[in-house]
């Protein structure tokens, strides 16, 4: 699958940064990675876009940062059960509603 999660932060001044990702995936866990959002992905990347998938305990204590966003074109957040139940995943829904 096309997907990754960089491993290295941004910079802070993404202004003149090429746009790296067509589709940010926000999702917290591994059952919801396996069936839906694996799916997702694959039915994205077949039309030829870039996903970029960050759930929560991806990548320890790295939230969505503006620079992140800022290399995408879209984000999709894929709400579940126990979404709301996360304050790590309402930190990320928040920033993402703030971009």
């Amino acid at each position: 699958m096309a997907s990754s999660i960089p491993s290295i932060e941004f910079a802070s001044s993404t202004s003149k940064l090429p746009q790296k990702y067509d589709v940010l995936i926000n999702f917290t866990g591994e059952d919801i990675r396996r069936k839906f959002v694996s799916h997702l992905d694959y039915a994205l990347s077949t039309v030829g876009l870039t996903t970029f998938l960050h759930e929560e305990n991806a990548v320890k204590g790295m939230h969505i940062q503006l620079p992140i966003l800022n290399l995408c074109r879209v984000a999709i957040v894929v709400f579940t059960k126990t979404y709301s139940q996360s304050a790590w995943c309402l930190h990320e829904l928040q920033q993402i509603i703030k971009w």
